[in-house]
């Protein structure tokens, strides 16, 4: 009965041994969240879309994970610094990425050397939201659809400006050309505003940049809105066609955001983050938030958020590559 006992005693020491082991490893697995903050890095400055993104998440999932939320803005080569810092930290679902895109969409293609890799050093999370880019011309041309400035330009050499090199503004003012056969130079700009700015002045003919930078300056009446470069019409431009039904079907894009942990991160982590991600999406108020800022929401399981940018990838690094575009 003895040496039972005595067996029954060591398996307990070896069992406690072993939860506290893997609590070592993986602390999130014991308890998660604790009261220590979590932090989301956005990888822009202060008061663009994806900080804006980022905010708004933080306080919403916050508040549905009961958890102390903080951003943390870490702008710097296209998204790059704040992607490697997250890329390094520890995966304990304390460091959040807000991704987009860029950081997970054309940079992996764009830049031959990054400080991580998009692939490999990250663990999705879960899509927030998209913003659809949308043609913008400049009003005192006088054209009033897409069929007008096919004619237009059939006799004139546009130009077209987008947020920079590489970028889904530009890439979809690239497929456009294509597709179009017009004779149209490319005018890269740091961000949609100054490229929406020069659309309204005349210094481009046209622009191809986010919807939210294009909704908040067409009451002015120096620019038009032609076409939504997205699969149906936007919400919050109901009369504005798609490029499909303008006669381009295939030009799709947006700029897209969505939020990535470290790789290694646990997965029953990953959960709550994504569950909080899908409530606070579904709250009236951020449907509200995401409204005024031309944005859509657009939920995705961490293995469909994982499919999705991985064929984003792939599919601008397509084009990159036929176009011969680099960033360096």
């Amino acid at each position: 009965m003895s040496h039972v006992r005595t067996l029954c005693q060591h398996l307990t020491r070896c069992l406690g041994a072993l939860l506290l082991a893997t609590s070592l490893v993986h602390p999130a697995l014991a308890e998660y969240p604790t009261d220590r903050p979590i932090e989301f890095v956005s990888p822009y400055a202060a008061g663009g879309a994806n900080d804006f993104l980022t905010r708004l998440m933080a306080r919403y999932m916050g508040e549905e994970m009961k958890a102390n939320i903080i951003v943390d803005n870490k702008s710097g080569a296209n998204g790059m610094i704040g992607g490697a810092y997250v890329a390094r930290a520890k995966s304990d679902g304390y460091t959040i990425l807000m991704g987009n895109s860029a950081t997970h969409g054309t940079n992996p293609t764009l830049y031959k050397k990054q400080p991580y890799d998009a692939n490999k050093d990250f663990t999705p999370v879960a899509m927030v939201a998209s913003v659809p880019i949308v043609m913008v011309v400049n009003a005192q041309l006088g054209i009033n659809n897409v069929a007008d400035l096919l004619k237009y330009g059939k006799t004139h050499r546009l130009s077209f400006g987008s947020s920079g090199v590489g970028g889904t503004g530009h890439l979809t003012g690239e497929a456009f050309k294509a597709a179009s056969g017009l004779d149209m130079v490319h005018v890269p700009y740091k961000g949609d505003s100054p490229a929406v700015t020069d659309a309204m002045g005349g210094q481009v003919d046209l622009a191809f940049v986010g919807t939210a930078s294009a909704t908040a300056q067409q009451a002015s009446g120096k620019i038009k809105i032609l076409a939504v470069a997205h699969p149906n019409r936007t919400q919050s431009l109901p009369n504005v066609p798609t490029m499909a039904e303008a006669g381009f079907p295939g030009i799709e894009f947006s700029q897209w955001y969505a939020l990535f942990a470290p790789a290694g991160t646990p997965q029953s982590v990953i959960e709550q983050l994504n569950a909080a991600n899908k409530a606070a999406l579904a709250n009236p108020e951020v449907q509200k938030s995401l409204k005024a800022q031309s944005a859509e929401s657009a939920y995705r399981t961490p293995a469909e958020l994982e499919t999705f940018y991985k064929s984003e990838i792939k599919r601008f690094g397509d084009l990159i590559h036929k176009l011969n575009l680099s960033a360096e």
